[in-house]
């Protein structure tokens, strides 16, 4: 506890708080490019969401342990995984100076496809790589949609003008 610090949300999380999951994707911008953050032990940063919390205070909340700065928080997609609902969101952070030891590591951000499924179906499978995608294409459609994200967000249009805003990647 003293080198991990106590728990990051109230709500322990465990396989059977079903629908009680949320997903964290921490995104910054560094010298134009973009970078997210995931726990060294981990694929994504999650935590328990209690019935009576509001996510987007959780994250927020979350965020303030690394410490990490946001400048916008929105969730961006929900999926089904072994049984339970994970909520997603995007967290556009103030680049970090220094992360605590053994808590979260930088990568740079990748494309991915995006996880396809049928008509009446979801994918089989998301991973989180086609997850952050969509965040992504995301907050690309709000910088420019959105007063309130394009203001937050206004050094990053450009890092993210090379994303397609989903629905109008096909026209």
């Amino acid at each position: 506890m003293e080198t991990v610090g106590p728990p990051l949300s109230t709500t322990a999380w465990a396989a059977e708080f079903v629908a009680q999951t949320l997903e964290v994707l921490p995104v910054f911008m560094r010298d134009g490019e973009l970078f997210w953050l995931k726990p060294v032990h981990g694929d994504s940063l999650r935590i328990g969401l209690a019935p009576s919390s509001s996510p987007g205070d959780e994250v927020i909340a979350a965020m303030t342990r690394y410490p990490l700065t946001p400048r916008a928080v929105h969730s961006t997609s929900w999926r089904s995984e072994q049984g339970r609902v994970i909520l997603t969101y995007v967290a556009a952070v103030e680049p970090p100076d220094q992360l605590p030891p053994d808590s979260l590591e930088t990568l740079p951000v990748g494309r991915a496809e995006l996880a396809r499924g049928e008509a009446m179906a979801a994918p089989r499978a998301i991973g989180v790589g086609p997850v952050l995608e969509h965040a992504l294409r995301h907050l690309a459609w709000l910088v420019r949609d959105d007063p309130a994200i394009a203001t937050a967000l206004a050094a990053w249009h450009d890092a993210l003008a090379v994303y397609v805003p989903e629905p109008f990647r096909a026209l």
